[in-house]
């Protein structure tokens, strides 16, 4: 059977790598189909999930193809369009602000705009907005579709699987695939995509994290068939169920240089322009820890975005020294490409372990707060602003879509003032159950349970005939 059946995974950046390629899905493949990969990454990664899963991979490495003018006029049209449907339909205004038409070329310029009237006009009406994306569809370079067409019928895939729906680029193989009659399904790659116009690929199914998402997507795309849409769960938080994983809290304290006598904390940072006042908030939080009695007072470990490789944190950890321990990330990051830039298989044990052994994690909106709820400890989210004229603020923040999920849920706890921050940090410590009472409930909300069905369950979607 394994002889007869290929599964082609198209991995065109680094961010599935810890999701789908790390996780169980390879082993769980690899006594019944042949696996080969096309993608960006370097074959170094390559080699890491072959030696992590004991299997042979074969792998393509490709550069991710270019549109044309009148494809990328389309695309970015209809985009823009949809987040000025989606914002009417979901009644958030905040959706636009994902309508990213940040350039320095004249040349782009000139094209968002175009794109913006088109799409101002398209969102009027439903039916628009599947015709721009059809035109979009429509304009590929015909000789790159017959590459990607010889290129299957080389490779002979029984399925595709595309890590995340967000890259365009990827159409002209979506495009070849269909003509071939090859089933392609994508997944959804984070629980926030839904409503952001980001369903950048047509494919013949798309993997959801809950239903809550399921509906979320079928309101948003009706002309995708609801059996077209499969609730799998996403296998990222697998991890935090394997022991194996777990290291001894004085083994941690020993290698990162920390106390173990003392309690930790986690400060999770964002990248620069999802919170950029990110240095300020760890700055309060270590101020507050810092006048904490130094007999109950915590330790801070600070968790980096692993894309943030600025130094914008370095003077808190200068002026804090004693409290404050950096612990980065362990990501290959030295690459000049984006499509070079992923997790390595330690980061995975390091996040396992942090979690683990802190108290609780603090942060600005970050799904960190799920993966803390695996082990029921809880979140606190800061809802304070640090400049009132700034431009970005907390509330446009917590307004965006996905954290309407929360409802009524107690599902975090909240740093709503700089003053308030010592005090609750030190009921989390002493009365960890009083803070986000409802964290896991709305984790379940989130992501299908139990979690280590996930990748079973797109394991099946993968295999099904």
């Amino acid at each position: 059977m394994k002889e007869n059946r290929t599964i082609l995974f198209v991995i065109p950046d680094g961010v599935g790598i810890r999701n789908y390629l790390y996780s169980s899905i390879i082993t769980h493949i690899k006594s019944t189909a042949q696996i080969h990969f096309w993608t960006t990454l370097p074959e170094t990664a390559v080699k890491e999930v072959e030696k992590l899963h004991s299997v042979d991979i074969g792998y393509t490495h490709f550069t991710l193809p270019k549109e044309s003018l009148r494809t990328r006029l389309f695309r970015e049209a209809s985009t823009y369009a949809r987040l000025l449907h989606n914002s009417k339909i979901l009644k958030n205004n905040t959706i636009i602000e994902n309508w990213n038409k940040v350039s320095s070329s004249l040349k782009l310029k000139v094209l968002y705009f175009i794109s913006e009237v088109i799409g101002k006009q398209a969102s009027k009406k439903y039916k628009n907005i599947l015709r721009l994306e059809e035109k979009s569809k429509k304009y590929w370079d015909k000789n790159l579709v017959n590459y990607y067409k010889s290129q299957l019928k080389l490779l002979k895939p029984t399925t595709i699987f595309i890590t995340h729906q967000r890259v365009a680029f990827l159409n002209a193989i979506c495009i070849a695939a269909k003509e071939l009659g090859i089933k392609v399904i994508c997944t959804i790659y984070s629980w926030d995509n839904t409503p952001k116009a980001s369903l950048a690929i047509k494919t013949d199914k798309y993997l959801v994290w809950s239903y809550y998402m399921k509906r979320e997507l079928s309101a948003l795309y009706p002309e995708i068939p609801e059996d077209s849409i499969v609730v799998t769960g996403t296998p990222q938080f697998e991890f935090y169920l394997e022991s194996q994983r777990q290291i001894s809290r004085a083994d941690f304290a020993q290698k990162y240089q920390l106390n173990e006598h003392q309690k930790w904390i986690c400060f999770s940072g964002d990248d620069e322009k999802t919170s950029p006042f990110d240095p300020k908030y760890l700055e309060d939080v270590a101020e507050a820890v810092n006048a904490i009695p130094e007999k109950d007072r915590p330790q801070i470990i600070f968790r980096r975005c692993p894309v943030d490789v600025t130094d914008r944190y370095n003077y808190v950890f200068q002026k804090y020294s004693n409290i404050i321990t950096p612990i980065s990330p362990v990501w290959n990051t030295d690459a000049k490409s984006w499509g070079a830039v992923y997790p390595k298989m330690e980061d995975i044990n390091l996040l396992v372990n942090i979690a683990f052994h802190c108290e609780f994690v603090i942060n600005v909106g970050s799904t960190m707060a799920h993966d803390f709820a695996v082990y029921n400890k809880p979140c606190f989210y800061i809802n304070y602003n640090q400049n009132s004229t700034s431009i970005w603020s907390v509330e446009k923040i917590y307004n965006f879509q996905h954290f309407r999920s929360m409802g009524q849920l107690d599902a975090v706890g909240w740093f709503n003032s700089k003053a308030e921050i010592k005090e609750k940090i030190l009921l989390a410590i002493s009365n960890p159950e009083k803070i986000a009472k409802d964290k896991q409930a709305w984790m379940r909300l989130i992501v299908n349970h139990p979690l280590d069905d996930n990748a079973k369950l797109i394991t099946k979607e993968l295999l099904d005939d």
